[in-house]
């Protein structure tokens, strides 16, 4: 199985778009969407999104119907530490057998997965094609 731990944040929205919960930048879903078709892969929600049902985490939820994405499941969420630490005990925690992840997030901290499995996104303008190749070619290797 092929997993993308996905921010909202400058990823799905940015800067230019005043981080908008209602991620109205559609160029950042459909690339989220080719990301998934040219690999299959599944997501796992590591942002603060997934912390409550928020009208924020209900408008993400719509937004992904509308590309046929689905969210497989949610990182842990564990007082004072990185997300690289709530994807690490994911990873260990799971039932699943992981081929290949990467990291889609505007944050750089990410444990020890930071120089291997992060694809960093620029939280002015959020996930571009760039990026979105990148993952694909990780996804695949």
């Amino acid at each position: 199985m092929k997993i993308i731990f996905l921010d909202v944040d400058g990823v799905l929205n940015s800067m230019q778009d005043g981080y908008s919960i209602r991620l109205k930048t559609d160029s950042h879903l459909k690339l989220l969407q080719y990301i998934v078709r040219e690999t299959d892969a599944k997501i796992v929600l590591s942002s603060s999104w997934r912390i409550g049902f928020t009208p924020a985490s209900k408008n993400l939820l719509n937004r992904f119907k509308e590309y046929g994405l689905e969210i497989m499941d949610c990182t842990p969420e564990l007082s004072s530490a990185c997300r690289g630490d709530e994807i690490r005990k994911w990873l260990n925690d799971t039932e699943y057998s992981v081929e290949n992840f990467v990291i889609l997030d505007d944050e750089a901290n990410m444990a020890e997965f930071t120089e291997t499995n992060l694809v960093q996104t620029d939280t002015n303008v959020g996930l571009q094609e760039n990026e979105a190749i990148r993952c694909v070619k990780m996804l695949n290797a």
